[in-house]
């Protein structure tokens, strides 16, 4: 414990020693202006008081007419007449206001038979419009105003500058001088000598400063205190000298500055010795810091500008102290006894704010050793999180103005309402202010008459707007709800234009597309079974032959002509049964988005050849006349060749197997402009076809509803995969029994990615 206060004294006495090093400089720098000069009579307060003493000398003694003397001095000029009649109305509005003042007057006096007070309003009225016209047309009786106004003038010059006499008088004591006009031949001096005697009585040792002078006029005291323009005439320039004598008041300020200039070199000079000092002992007094800032564990929880703003204050309050005692230096000289205990107290104050600086720098230094320390606790700091919230709130706001503006009708209304409210609230506030300041007048109350209906007008408009949107409003939340509990709401009658009403059309559409929805839900869970039942018959025929056939091979009874005719059985069957199991399996791979295309520059002219290859035979021999219409130019897309062989045999096979006998089907291929290349695959069907078509796409599902064919009915479901992953389209139509499906692929380079 007393380890810990033997540290804190040794450190509030170095920091009270480093604060007393600090003041010298302080000092210096702050009494530079006033002490860096030769001597007291440099100093720019010697010279204001030489000036003083000119100005009061000018004023009282060189330039001082008598009173009477500057009266008969004026003189007025005919410009003088022609300013002072422009100054006034013109004689034609005056003459007219005179006739109206005396008017109601006279005739109101006429209307009570009172004929001495008409005949006095007439006189009256008559004087007043003679003395009028004097002032334009008799110059002399101009004249005698315009001197008389300048004669009040001058008096009044007289009265203002005797409260500087006492100054004057107290300043003279202290100079002597000695001035003459060239132009006006005078002389003034305090001494009773010529003009060289003067010269050398004035330099001569009873004095201790002597200067030449020169009065200025064109800045005198004369123009500070009014009438100048009557005086200037009389105001001559003077030339001299100004001397301080040795036992003048004055001499005593000079000692005591040199006096002052001393001490405050000698102060400076010992607080930078003692400066430096400090400064060599720094290192070894901080080192203290451990076992004297207990407070650091709280100091350091504290955010990165609350400690600066800690750091800050504690200096500025030490560096205003050193500053504020500098200023009192003078002062302190004059009466050291009075400041020694406003001294001690400063100092003290002044000591320990420095400590706790010199304690918090060096946390702060030590704590922001790098560029990652002071982002780490910048960014904890209470002017960071406050602007963070400040910048997201500010955001916050910008979004909801942009989002009032979505629907440009939207944010028009509520600009335009809100200009309404705030015009509502200012002229209500306007008219409060009117009444409760201000009695109301004819006027003003015409006025608020007539802007109550208006407003009450305006605020009944502005609420049945805002009604109706509400209303609507109301409508279409309530539909949404419909919605989202699942229950189908009725139509949206349309209301208007505007967001609301695009926002009911918005809902009206979803609403038809939840029903159109449910519609597609239900014909899926359809199609979902007629999937399984075909998947399980499909499945179950080959299998079924397969554990029949395998019965019957395990019967005793089967001659080996039998045994090998059931094995072939269950051959066929076991093939149909992977064939179907592997277009399963490839159908939903490419659904599925797993399938890998190998894209390649591809001829589909020559693909589409070898496809028809592979049939030729079949085609030949078939009841079934084929016309097939192809390019002979070549036709090049960025497809999987193999893949594309495969959807053009399913297509090509799929014509096989449900073409009606003794029909023609047409195969055909055609380029169009816009780069686009359309197969076409058309037959007329044995089997009575569905309307929809687009049911054939369907997985195991057939043209041959009563499923006696060999087709999987996989064939076009895997055909429209491969095609959409080309990025084309395979379409079908159909008319009666007449059955088309259309190709159509991009040409050239595809935009389709190996996948």
């Amino acid at each position: 414990m007393d380890t810990k206060w033997r540290n804190s004294t040794r450190l509030f006495l170095y920091a009270l020693l480093l604060v007393i090093g600090l003041s010298g400089p302080l000092t210096l720098l702050n009494q530079g202006s006033r002490y860096l000069h030769q001597d007291y009579y440099h100093t720019s307060e010697f010279k204001q008081q030489l000036d003083q003493f000119a100005a009061y000398l000018n004023l009282f003694e060189l330039n001082s007419p008598e009173v009477q003397a500057a009266k008969n001095s004026i003189k007025v000029e005919m410009e003088d007449m022609i300013n002072y009649r422009n100054e006034l109305e013109p004689l034609a509005d005056q003459t007219n206001a005179i006739l109206e003042e005396y008017k109601p007057l006279i005739a109101k006096a006429s209307a009570d038979g009172n004929s001495n007070v008409v005949a006095y309003y007439i006189a009256q009225r008559q004087s007043k419009l003679e003395e009028l016209l004097r002032l334009y047309n008799d110059d002399d009786y101009v004249i005698s105003l315009i001197r008389k106004e300048k004669e009040q003038r001058i008096d009044t010059y007289f009265r203002l500058r005797e409260p500087y006499r006492f100054k004057y008088n107290e300043l003279a004591n202290q100079f002597d001088y000695y001035f003459s006009s060239p132009t006006a031949s005078s002389v003034h001096s305090s001494l009773n000598v010529s003009d060289r005697l003067a010269q050398k009585e004035l330099h001569s040792s009873g004095y201790v400063y002597t200067t030449d002078y020169t009065i200025d006029i064109t800045n005198s005291m004369q123009k500070n205190i009014g009438a100048h323009e009557l005086l200037d005439a009389s105001i001559n320039p003077y030339q001299g000298w100004i001397a301080v004598p040795m036992n003048s008041p004055i001499q005593g300020n000079s000692i005591r500055y040199t006096w002052e200039q001393l001490i405050l070199f000698a102060y400076c000079l010992a607080g930078i010795t003692l400066l430096v000092l400090c400064l060599k002992r720094f290192k070894v007094i901080m080192a203290i810091r451990s076992e004297t800032s207990l407070w650091t564990a709280s100091y350091s929880k504290l955010p990165l500008d609350a400690k600066a703003l800690f750091f800050a204050g504690t200096s500025v309050l030490t560096i205003s102290l050193l500053v504020n005692m500098a200023d009192h230096y003078p002062s302190l000289l004059e009466a050291p006894l009075s400041y020694l205990g406003r001294l001690l107290v400063v100092l003290s104050i002044a000591a320990i704010g420095m400590a706790l600086s010199l304690l918090q720098g060096q946390f702060l230094v030590s704590e922001l050793g790098s560029w990652g320390d002071f982002r780490r606790q910048w960014s904890k700091s209470l002017l960071n999180r406050g602007s963070l919230r400040v910048k997201a709130r500010f955001n916050q706001i910008v979004n909801l103005v942009k989002d009032s503006f979505i629907y440009k009708s939207t944010g028009i209304r509520l600009l335009v309402l809100a200009f309404i409210l705030i015009g509502l609230g200012f002229i209500g506030v306007w008219g409060m202010i009117i009444s409760f300041f201000h009695e109301p007048g004819y006027n003003e109350l015409s006025i608020i008459a007539l802007y109550i209906p208006i407003l009450a007008v305006i605020g009944i408009v502005a609420i049945l707007i805002t009604a109706r949107q509400s209303i609507h409003l109301n409508r279409v939340a309530l539909a949404a709800d419909e919605l989202a509990a699942g229950r189908m709401p009725n139509e949206l009658p349309p209301s208007g234009s505007g967001v609301l009403a695009s926002l009911a059309a918005n809902i009206n559409e979803l609403r038809r597309g939840v029903k159109l929805l449910q519609n597609e839900q239900a014909k899926s869970e359809r199609l979902k079974t007629e999937l399984i039942t075909n998947v399980s018959h499909d499945l179950r025929t080959p299998l079924t032959s397969i554990i029949t056939y395998a019965g019957l091979l395990k019967s005793e009874e089967a001659t080996f002509e039998e045994r090998a005719a059931y094995v072939e059985i269950i051959d066929q069957k076991s093939k149909r049964l992977k064939v179907m199991i592997d277009d399963l399996f490839e159908v939903s791979t490419m659904a599925s988005g797993n399938a890998k295309l190998l894209l390649e520059q591809t001829d589909l002219v020559q693909l589409m050849q070898q496809a028809l290859a592979e049939y030729k035979e079949d085609m030949d021999s078939s009841n079934i006349q084929f016309r097939i219409s192809l390019p002979e130019e070549p036709i090049y897309v960025i497809a999987d060749g193999q893949k594309l062989w495969r959807a053009f045999d399913n297509l090509i096979g799929n014509m096989m197997k449900y073409s009606l006998v003794q029909t023609r089907a047409y195969i055909t291929m055609q380029l169009s402009e816009q780069q686009e290349v359309t197969i076409t695959f058309k037959n007329v069907s044995k089997y009575e076809i569905s309307d929809n078509a687009e049911e054939l796409f369907e997985r195991f599902k057939r043209g041959d509803t009563s499923r006696h064919t060999e087709g999987s009915g996989l064939g076009l479901a895997i055909a429209k995969s491969i095609i959409d992953l080309h990025e084309g389209r395979l379409t079908l139509e159909t008319d009666g029994d007449l059955f088309k499906a259309a190709v159509v692929l991009r040409v050239g380079e595809s935009s389709t990615e190996e996948q």
